[in-house]
């Protein structure tokens, strides 16, 4: 498995562990290519793994860049940059993780107090997150939760602790472990 969590992380931040699962052959640069792998291997199909990963690193390899020089990769360690409006506010601006951001997410959002967001929540939370004049940062934010709720979304809802996994990027790892497992028992023989 090419995206096999790293054996050390370090002292990255949150943010750089959430977008390292991309980083396929872990040299700190997310390609194109990687980023398409990624997403393929959590389980998005190829079509639109190939739009989104164009939409991912387009829009955050300039930004992350270590030179002004336009480019399709994403720079890992310089992920915070990239970070958009019209977001929760889990990560601060460095890319940490802030812990009661995250709670204050659960104690505006989770509308039901059942320590989970179902779909009526999140669509609340992205409307009532919006910068209104950042429609990219909107956009980013409804594609990423729609995505993540496609993938993740367990009896309708996301519950805290999967959200707590996809701030810190573990659940990506786990979500292809599910993939290939899923793959694995499918091609067993009978």
């Amino acid at each position: 498995m090419r995206g096999a969590q790293p054996a050390a992380l370090g002292d990255r931040t949150a943010l750089e562990m959430h977008s390292a699962f991309f980083d396929r052959n872990h040299d700190g640069i997310i390609t194109l290519r990687e980023t398409y792998e990624g997403l393929r291997a959590i389980g998005i199909g190829r079509v639109l793994s190939a739009w989104f990963a164009l939409v991912i690193n387009g829009a955050l390899g300039l930004p992350t860049s270590r030179s002004l020089v336009p480019t399709l990769s994403i720079t890992l360690e310089n992920i915070h940059r990239a970070k958009h409006a019209s977001d929760t506010g889990v990560y601060d601006k460095d890319g940490r993780f802030d812990p009661q951001k995250f709670d204050e997410l659960f104690a505006r959002w989770d509308k039901d107090r059942d320590g989970a967001l179902n779909a009526r929540e999140l669509v609340a939370r992205t409307l009532g997150d919006r910068d209104l004049l950042d429609v990219f940062g909107f956009l980013a934010s409804a594609g990423e939760w729609a995505v993540l709720y496609a993938l993740a979304g367990k009896g309708g809802k996301l519950t805290r602790e999967q959200l707590r996994r996809m701030y810190d990027g573990t659940l990506f790892y786990e979500l292809e472990r599910e993939k290939q497992a899923a793959r694995t028992s499918a091609s067993a023989p009978a």
